[in-house]
């Protein structure tokens, strides 16, 4: 059994960063494919590129890979096809699954783009396989968040690894061309402060009128969350009427007067 655990893959790599490289836009979310009658299904994969780094002219080759299982532990099913940038006509790829890769169950495709000096990986939606007949357990809830996509990119000014202590230093103090960004970790289960105050009550800006050879700073690294989020479906059966789920209530509980008629007094002519 082939387990990716996602907590593991995320420490070890070189950054989160906010590139914007690869956005997934199909297959749509919670989407159903039966493979009872032919035995196959065709997912397609769409994806858009943007104009930040890495660019689309940068990325090789594509690796598809048929996941299962939830953010936090995701298992690889099935590895569907490897292409080169060149062997990709358009942002789309027609994956074919067949239905012995696993059991019925929720689904989604890994998309490992690489380029010269590193990777991106992206994650489609959700989506659910029926008639199927493997004997690899699939993941049976719909979680409704996609796995936080992940950039790998290896520059002169940034190592293989980071020193999380590079983390503690404050922003405005550290001086080298790869800044490390202190980020909120999980929340504590109590509110214990009583005021609040600004941590940095003051920023600085530096105008320039000609053109610079140099850069301050290349980039901007962000720790892995130090939590796991998780979430999954209510198969609670939900019942007819609204009075069975505890929807619906009789008015007269809460009454606490009772109600009376008052006929008006009419006008004689």
């Amino acid at each position: 059994m082939l387990i990716v655990s996602f907590l593991a893959l995320f420490c070890s790599l070189v950054s989160q960063t906010v590139y914007c490289d690869v956005a997934i836009v199909a297959p749509g979310p919670n989407s159903v494919y039966d493979l009872s009658g032919s035995g196959q299904a065709t997912v397609n994969v769409k994806w858009m590129h943007t104009d930040t780094t890495p660019q689309e002219k940068d990325f090789i080759k594509y690796t598809f890979t048929l996941c299962s299982g939830t953010n936090a532990l995701i298992e690889a099913m099935a590895t569907l096809q490897t292409l080169t940038a060149a062997e990709l006509a358009s942002d789309e790829y027609s994956a074919v699954i067949e239905n012995t890769v696993g059991t019925d169950g929720v689904y989604f495709i890994q998309v490992f783009s690489q380029t010269a000096i590193g990777y991106t990986i992206h994650y489609t939606n959700r989506f659910r396989l029926k008639g199927m007949k493997g004997s690899k357990m699939a993941n049976p809830s719909m979680v409704t968040i996609a796995p936080v996509p992940q950039t790998r990119i290896t520059t002169g000014d940034l190592g293989a690894t980071i020193d999380s202590k590079s983390f503690t230093v404050p922003y405005n103090l550290q001086t080298g061309v790869v800044k490390y960004a202190p980020m909120q970790l999980q929340p504590a289960t109590k509110v214990t402060a009583k005021t609040w105050k600004r941590k940095y009550a003051t920023s600085e800006v530096t105008y320039y009128y000609t053109l610079r050879n140099s850069i301050d700073q290349h980039t901007t690294v962000t720790p892995g969350w130090s939590y796991v989020l998780t979430a999954d479906s209510n198969y609670a059966t939900p019942a007819p009427m609204p009075a069975d789920n505890g929807g619906w209530y009789n008015p007269r509980k809460r009454l606490s007067l009772t109600a009376r008629k008052v006929n008006g007094l009419r006008k004689r002519l």
